[in-house]
């Protein structure tokens, strides 16, 4: 027997039964208590500044949040893009840079000087300002920062100290994350694919980025809730009412201004079949031509930021143009970069995936990576049977491999070292917003389905999901906390 849901349930369903509906999905349920508890946990427990490039992240969000929201060069700097912050930031800066780029060696723990943290943490947010770089930040657009912006203007307005400041942007990042999530697996709530957004969803990667102040949080959200109801129009073959349908617009939209690298991923608009979206005729082709114009437009701005990328590795030559000359005038040893690519550092992109955390790389242990392959598998497993045309399938499998082409393609010409012996900078977790896309490919390709003999069962399998999940992100949780401060 197929693990099939009924995808009439939610036709059937008494239209004033929706609040219940929601409350009573287990699958939401148990996504927003995991997010929420343990994307709170990470905040917590993770020093100050430690997430990736959450220093850089906190200047842009600053920066947005006293309106400044176009990319500024700093004067004098050789090109560098930034702007000003508070004094008492960079002094924390400087304390917690070196730290986490040159931990002590185990068994002691990672943090140095905890005391010295604290008191840095009980300083005044508000103090004299400074300039700071964050070139790699300033390219990316507002729309990645609204909740900790949110989150930063609501402290100030308080008078909060910089502790308290990082805590509430983190932990807004974690709300805003929890509740787009959340919107996209109640709106799968008449399929079991929902399993497998959840899985995704609740990575320990996935949820530790959700916990730092950071664009993850926000790009990751945006690309989960476009991928639900993009499989849930053109794989489950079910109709998108008017709401729905506004946000999978919406999403794709605002997707390529979260972070650029993944426009390919919104561009899958026009592959939904035009009878099952709410929209006016042509409305498929206004909608991404729109989401295009952003993005073109966000890029044209943001463009001349890359030019301080090479401040981030001194001593190399990081240009674009040269690398592109390079790929062009020696065809061969690019060839041996990919290779070379893949050979030493396949291994890494695995392991990242499921997670390796903050700026020290601790990974998460490789019980709670077996936890995710194995609840990854269930919800594979337990699926809907879905169906697409041969054409959308492979115009689906062939976005999700440029998708990925793009993260290398964009690290090469922005990070890497011109004739560099591979492409450097791509991490594991770049491949999450593509993930769930995959996944319905994979479905289509490999009609693999586990016999569940009834409802009973199925309850069976997701509780095991869920309990796999939960596991791995208590693991992961303890493991960093005793790396960290043990």
């Amino acid at each position: 027997m197929s693990a099939d849901l009924d995808e009439t349930a939610e036709a059937v369903a008494p239209a004033g039964h929706t609040r219940r509906r929601f409350a009573a999905d287990p699958c939401v349920l148990a996504f927003v208590l995991l997010s929420l508890v343990f994307g709170g946990v990470f905040a917590v427990i993770t020093p100050p500044l430690w997430g990736f490039d959450e220093f850089t992240h906190f200047g842009r969000a600053y920066a947005v949040d006293h309106g400044r929201m176009l990319p500024q060069r700093i004067p004098d700097s050789l090109g560098y893009y930034g702007g000003e912050v508070p004094s008492t930031i960079t002094d924390l800066i400087g304390h917690a840079a070196p730290n986490y780029l040159d931990p002590p060696p185990p068994p002691a723990p990672s943090v140095v000087n905890p005391g010295e943290y604290e008191r840095l943490l009980d300083h005044p947010l508000e103090s004299p300002p400074v300039l700071l770089g964050f070139g790699n930040t300033s390219a990316y657009s507002p729309v990645a920062y609204l909740p900790s912006a949110i989150g930063l203007r609501v402290t100030e307005t308080l008078g909060g100290s910089v502790g308290t400041t990082l805590t509430v942007m983190r932990l807004a990042d974690v709300l805003a994350y929890t509740a787009l999530v959340a919107m996209a697996l109640r709106l799968l709530r008449a399929h079991r694919f929902k399993w497998v957004v959840f899985v995704v969803a609740s990575l320990p990667m996935t949820v530790f980025q959700a916990g730092t102040i950071s664009a993850d949080a926000v790009t990751n959200a945006l690309a989960i809730l476009f991928s639900a109801l993009f499989v849930r129009a053109t794989f489950l073959r079910h109709r998108l009412g008017p709401w729905p349908t506004a946000l999978l617009v919406a999403s794709a939209v605002l997707l390529p201004l979260a972070k650029p690298t993944y426009v390919l991923l919104a561009l899958l608009l026009p592959v939904v079949p035009a009878d099952r979206l709410s929209l006016w005729r042509g409305g498929r082709a206004v909608a991404t031509a729109v989401g295009l114009a952003g993005f073109a437009a966000w890029t044209a701005v943001s463009a001349r930021t890359s030019e301080s990328m090479h401040l981030m590795r001194p001593g190399e030559t990081v240009d674009p143009g040269a690398q592109a000359d390079f790929v062009l005038g020696h065809p061969g040893e690019f060839l041996q970069v990919l290779v070379r690519t893949f050979v030493y550092q396949e291994n890494s992109y695995f392991t990242q995936f499921f997670g390796a955390l903050g700026f020290t790389w601790v990974p998460v242990p490789a019980t709670a990576v077996v936890c995710c392959l194995l609840a990854g598998g269930l919800a594979l497993g337990m699926g809907d049977r879905v169906t697409a045309p041969p054409s959308r399938t492979a115009l689906t499998a062939a976005v999700v491999l440029l998708g990925a082409a793009a993260v290398f393609g964009t690290l090469y010409l922005e990070y890497s070292p011109v004739g560099y012996h591979l492409i450097a900078g791509v991490q594991g977790r770049y491949f999450i917003p593509l993930a769930i896309v995959a996944a319905a490919v994979v479905l289509r390709l490999v009609p693999v389905r586990l016999q569940l003999p009834g409802p009973r069962a199925a309850r069976g399998t997701a509780g095991a999901v869920v309990t796999l999940m939960s596991i791995a992100l208590a693991l992961s949780a303890v493991k960093y906390h005793y790396v960290l401060w043990h």
